[in-house]
Order: C-alpha cells, then structure tokens, then sequence
C-alpha cells in the first residue's frame, strides 16, 4: 500500500517524515534511485518488514536552491513565500536582501521583507527602516518592521503569514531565532520527537526542519542558509528580478538593453522620474556585475 507523508528533516541516510493525517514522526529510508529530498518535500512510502521505505519524491511545486562548489543544491521545497530577515544591529544590507529577492524570484515565490528589532532603533533608523519599506512595497513586495520580543510587535508579521509556508533567511545576527521562538513555543518538542524518532539526539541541531504553525501554515528553519550567491543566475533572471526595473525595461529602445548607456532605455528615464530607487538600481549594477 502506497503511502503519503512529508519530509520533516533530512539526516542523509534516512529522513523523520509525517504521514498524512498521523501526528506522530517516523523515520525513514530511501531506496537508492529516490533524489536527494528536502524538508517540505512530499513522498510516497511503503512498508517493508517493519520500515518505512520512501519509493517516490513528488515533484515539487517550488524549491529554493543555493549554488554550492560544484552543483545547485535545493534547500527546502514546496515554499509559497521567503521571509528575508534584516535588522540594526547588525545593520540593514539591502544588497543582500535584494539577493534574497532574486532567490524569490527563481524559486517561484513571494518574498516577503521582515525588519527586526523595532525596539532597537534610533529615530533616525526607524525613520530609514520605514523608507526602505515603502520603497518595496512600491515595488511590489510585502514588507513589515517588528520586535520579535513581544506578541504585539510580532503581530504585523502574523498579519502576513495566514496560511503560508516559508522559510526564513538573513545575515547571522538579525533575529531570525528570536522570531522563530516567538511563533514556535513549541519548536523543541518537536524536535525532541524527531529525535527519539530518529535516535540521532544531538545531530538535529544543525538541520534543515518543517514545523507546522499554530492554526495554518508552516515555516520551514534551514539554520545553515546566511549568504546567497546569484553568480549562477542568468542576465535575464537578475534584470527579471528587479520587477522595477523589468516594468521600465518594456519602453526601451533595445530588447537586450543593460539599462546603462543605451539610447532610449525606459529604466534610464525611471531613474530620472524617481520611479526607481537609485539605491535598487545600483545593487541591480553590482549584482549583475555591469
């Protein structure tokens, strides 16, 4: 009998999965030809003497990758959204969470932009914090600003995140733990369960987990992911990507305009219109290496 579940966590040799409508955590064992599979991902398994055999990875609907050395690795799969963490301390980089904007936009999926610790900042911070928001919200994205410390200054990102599967990325030091720990009370009993699942104890610590939320939803913790490289995407994904600029890029002269020194190029005319944030163009430059 065939049966459905989800990867809850990747251990190499096995995988802790959840069958459908079951609570509890199994461990699992994938046959040889079964593709490497990532929290999020939907299997078929059998039974076999015992165990639990996965024979089948669905195809995903989306998956975010990372470039590693010597191949594009997926990271976790069937998102609907990538929550990209920033925050002061250690301070706002908007190249990177443009980055992360483009790892949105290659895995299918809405980014939406969190910047932590409210409570934190300066007048004049906040002030920036809150340009920086209408500028993505201008261009499309949702973007929040919180404190992760309290349950009323996490609420404009509950707000956002009804029925949602996301993951959450950023630089070390921008909170993404505290926000995690703030909507998972109960993130370490179930890792507790995975382990006695699993029996590999204190090796869960360092791995990718799917944790269903409260009410709807799950958010998928990849403790490893900091940096996001773009080398390995295409011209066209990165001019794509800055969506801005890809709605300005429809008046230009040229079809393949890089939007520098071309005659009649529409993002030239949005720059000087003030439909395009210099500073987005300028990361738009440096990311695109022109």
């Amino acid at each position: 009998m065939t049966i459905s579940a989800r990867v809850i966590a990747n251990f190499k040799k096995t995988v802790a999965v959840q069958v459908d409508g079951e609570a509890a955590i199994e461990q699992a064992y994938p046959l040889r030809s079964v593709p490497l599979m990532v929290a999020g991902d939907r299997i078929e398994c059998f039974r076999d003497d015992g165990r639990l055999r996965v024979q089948t990875l669905i195809p995903r609907q989306t998956v975010l990758e990372r470039a590693d050395r010597h191949w594009v690795k997926p990271l976790a799969a069937n998102l609907t959204h990538l929550g990209i963490v920033s925050a002061s301390p250690p301070g706002i980089d908007t190249l990177l969470i443009d980055q992360f904007c483009l790892a949105a936009h290659q895995a299918d999926v809405n980014a939406l932009i969190i910047f932590n610790k409210a409570d934190r900042m300066t007048s004049e911070e906040r002030d920036e914090a809150e340009k920086l928001i209408a500028t993505y919200r201008q261009v499309g994205y949702k973007a929040v600003l919180i404190d992760a410390k309290t349950d009323k200054g996490i609420q404009p990102l509950l707000d956002e995140l009804d029925g949602c599967t996301f993951t959450l990325v950023g630089a070390s030091g921008v909170g993404k733990s505290s926000i995690i720990q703030r909507l998972l009370p109960d993130r370490d009993l179930v890792v507790g369960a995975v382990s006695e699942a699993t029996g590999l104890g204190s090796h869960t610590t360092s791995v990718t987990f799917w944790y269903d939320l409260p009410g709807s939803g799950a958010i998928i913790d990849s403790p490893g992911v900091r940096q996001y490289s773009v080398s390995h995407f295409a011209k066209q994904t990165l001019r794509q990507g800055f969506h801005e600029l890809a709605r300005a890029a429809e008046s230009c002269r040229f079809g393949d305009c890089s939007h520098t020194v071309e005659p009649a190029c529409g993002v030239q005319e949005g720059l000087r219109n003030g439909e395009i944030a210099s500073w987005r163009y300028d990361n738009y430059r440096k990311l695109a290496d022109i």
